[in-house]
């Protein structure tokens, strides 16, 4: 090993011996981790900071109990955000997509990929993560294309998936419909505005969708309207007098407002099953790019706010608009722009998926997958009891394209799927591919199967040198994405090969600042890794986040408190270095007739460290880290420094075989932490092997 000890080359030496890969050949028993895979424009942040050590501490902690361990890295193409960031790009070159072309912006889209991934894919191993990069996995790869493909085309044959006008969430910024769970929720003052509709007034927060109302609703037992049920009224509209019918249906809120609404089947989910139920028309009104339809007048081509502010004067002058009162509600933001989404009809493609989702419930009720925390079983199933059918498709260009071509590009503007053909490849000259691609998450559900070669043959096997590692034996995210991902890869894995995808779910907390808040750029409230890393080391970061390693507990951080904890353990590892100095560096050798002496202090040190082996040990069995590293800092500062090496110090040469050995097996102990410094320290025994990464973990005798 190079004689200079900087983390990169400690870590060019792990990596060039190989002791990063796992041995498909092996015997020994075997332990894998599936990371997950990091968007591939996303910078390090804090949590994939937490969740990289975490993975590498378990990774590593496996391999010295003696497993044969594949700690699986990969990355996802991660669709609306790539795109999003590449379109940002051209515009500031003067080109656009419309200017490119497919293939040609597609082209330009992999250049870019691939320096995008040059600039940060050291990122992702800086923190020490011993992954088997030999084996890493991009979700455009050709084995995730082929998954993928296999996955719809199983689909389409089982007749789970559709195509269809239906309701959607659509983000105008990024111009594609995304699912419920992909959005996030901003609690915003904004007005109630009250309306007169004919007799009856209504109240509503966007009075710009009136030009799609339907009808009138109330709650069949509100007593108030009881006689106004069934009868249609003339009503003021902005654009001329409109007959309006008064429905009753359960899923008004007779507490909201007057207990009348208004119904916009168009542009809201409620309104959508209400105008289902009673056979209502569906008018648009609001179009893809979040601008109002010609339906709405002199108001169309307003943006939704501009067009709602404009209104409001010819609303009074009319007599519609009998009032406003403020209103504090939760406004659907899209998670990755922060753009209101907007309630669409959009024709999209989808997969029934009720079923699908049983079976997934039966084997979380099974216990098959041991969760962390406890309570995300019944999370999980309380969602997949109620799921909707899953919209698959996004109108983008970066992502796996739909596999179905059409006999003509008529046939492909229509939509019309009774004569289409399912395929990788082009069936002929004259076919026409569906222009969308696959939502993300449709091949992120298959990530536990995929990255290990499924499917193998047409029936849909797992590489056979591979399956070893399947199910996976730990998994960790954030809990933000257990429905998105977490949820899907059960349901995937039960449906198509008939097993869980991973033994344990880890859901760690999410790291916030001191008031609470999600860390992001808007708020300029984030900290860096890089930060914490220049100023205090990899080792020292680690072990400051393994302290928030808590599952489902989130954690306070500010820069101040992390500078805390990461000046903590620098100490601590400064403390470490000088120990090794005493132990190693100033060793006393000893005299040739000199017989180990049995002392009390000796026979202490050694109890306190079986006791700490076997403590640290159940705690990592259990994935526990905050609690492992409070015991290991405990020995080494109280009990073996302060306290052991103060006693040795007037029998030293005595006291060196006990002194070595205890030094040895502290940083056995703490090498799944502080993997860095415990390497460099333990190449200064003389007696060693290779790498403190192929030693063994210490066995209590107590």
């Amino acid at each position: 090993m190079n004689s200079k000890f900087d983390d990169k080359n400690i870590y060019n030496f792990w990596e060039s011996n190989g002791y990063f890969n796992a041995d498909v050949k092996s015997q020994k028993p075997t332990y894998s981790l599936l990371m997950p895979p990091p968007n591939l424009t996303g910078e390090l942040h804090l949590g994939h900071a937490m969740q990289h050590s975490v993975l590498d501490a378990i990774a590593r902690f496996k391999r010295l109990q003696g497993f044969n361990v594949l700690l699986l890295p990969g990355v996802d193409h991660a669709g609306i955000q790539f795109e999003s960031t590449f379109d940002k790009k051209i515009a500031r070159e003067k080109l656009s997509k419309q200017k490119l072309g497919r293939d040609k912006w597609l082209e330009e889209a992999w250049k870019f990929k691939d320096e995008v991934y040059k600039s940060v894919s050291h990122t992702w191993r800086f923190l020490g993560i011993s992954a088997d990069w030999s084996r890493e996995v991009f979700t455009l790869d050709e084995g995730p294309r082929r998954a993928v493909y296999f996955q719809f085309k199983t689909f389409w044959d089982k007749g789970l998936i559709y195509k269809g006008p239906y309701i959607v969430q659509w983000c105008p910024k990024d111009n594609t419909a995304i699912e419920n769970v992909e959005l996030e929720y901003e609690e915003r003052k904004e007005k109630l505005y009250f309306l007169k509709y004919g007799p009856l007034t209504l109240a509503t927060a966007r009075p710009e969708t009136k030009f799609g109302d339907t009808a009138m609703a109330v709650n069949p037992n509100d007593k108030r309207y009881k006689d106004y049920v069934g009868r249609e009224f003339e009503i003021e509209t902005l654009a001329g007098k409109k007959k309006m019918q008064v429905i009753a249906d359960s899923a008004v809120d007779p507490k909201f407002g007057t207990g009348v609404i208004k119904v916009t089947p168009g542009h809201d989910f409620t309104d959508y099953e209400i105008g289902k139920r009673h056979n209502l028309p569906i008018v648009t009104v609001v179009d893809k790019h979040g601008k109002l339809t010609e339906i709405a007048g002199k108001y169309a081509g307003m943006k939704v706010l501009e067009a709602r502010e404009a209104m409001l004067s010819e609303l009074k002058e009319k007599g519609i608009l009998v009032k406003t009162e403020d209103y504090v509600h939760n406004v659907a933001v899209c998670e990755r722009c922060k753009s209101v989404v907007e309630p669409l009809i959009s024709e999209e493609w989808f997969v029934k998926v009720g079923d699908i989702a049983k079976e997934a419930i039966h084997v979380i009720n099974a216990d098959n997958i041991k969760f962390l925390p406890k309570n995300y079983k019944k999370i999980l199933v309380e969602w997949l009891d109620s799921i909707h059918d899953w919209c698959i498709s996004r109108s983008l260009w970066w992502g796996h394209r739909i596999p179905v071509w059409y006999p003509s590009a008529q046939d492909a503007r229509s939509g019309k799927v009774a004569n289409a053909k399912i395929s990788l490849e082009s069936p002929g000259k004259g076919w026409v591919q569906d222009e969308q691609v696959l939502d993300t998450w449709f091949s992120s559900g298959l990530w536990p199967m995929s990255t290990l070669g499924w499917p193998s043959g047409d029936k849909g096997a797992f590489d056979s040198d591979l399956a070893k590692f399947f199910p996976w034996d730990f998994e960790i995210t954030a809990p933000e994405i257990k429905y998105l991902w977490i949820a899907r890869m059960i349901m995937l894995s039960k449906y198509f090969v008939d097993d869980i995808p991973f033994k344990t779910m880890f859901f760690h907390g999410m790291l916030r600042d001191l008031e609470g808040r999600k860390f992001s750029k808007s708020l300029g409230n984030g900290i860096e890794p890089q930060y914490l890393i220049d100023n205090w080391g990899v080792d020292a970061t680690r072990m400051a986040l393994y302290t928030y390693a808590i599952p489902g507990r989130d954690g306070r951080v500010s820069r101040a408190t992390l500078d805390e904890r990461g000046k903590n353990f620098r100490n601590f590892g400064t403390k470490l270095r000088n120990v090794a100095r005493y132990i190693i560096d100033l060793k006393q050798p000893a005299t040739r007739d000199q017989r180990p002496v049995e002392n009390g202090d000796d026979k202490k040190i050694i109890e306190d460290l079986e006791e700490t082996v076997k403590k640290v040990t159940k705690n990592l069995e259990s994935l526990e880290l905050h609690l492992a590293v409070e015991e290991i800092y405990e020995f080494v500062w109280h009990k073996f420094a302060d306290k052991y090496i103060e006693s040795t110090k007037q029998r030293r040469a005595d006291a060196q075989p006990t002194l070595e050995h205890v030094l040895k097996q502290v940083l056995i102990l703490l090498h799944p932490f502080m993997p860095f410094l415990t390497e460099e320290l333990y190449q200064k025994f003389e007696v060693k092997r290779e790498s403190i990464m192929i030693e063994d973990w210490p066995i209590t005798k107590i």
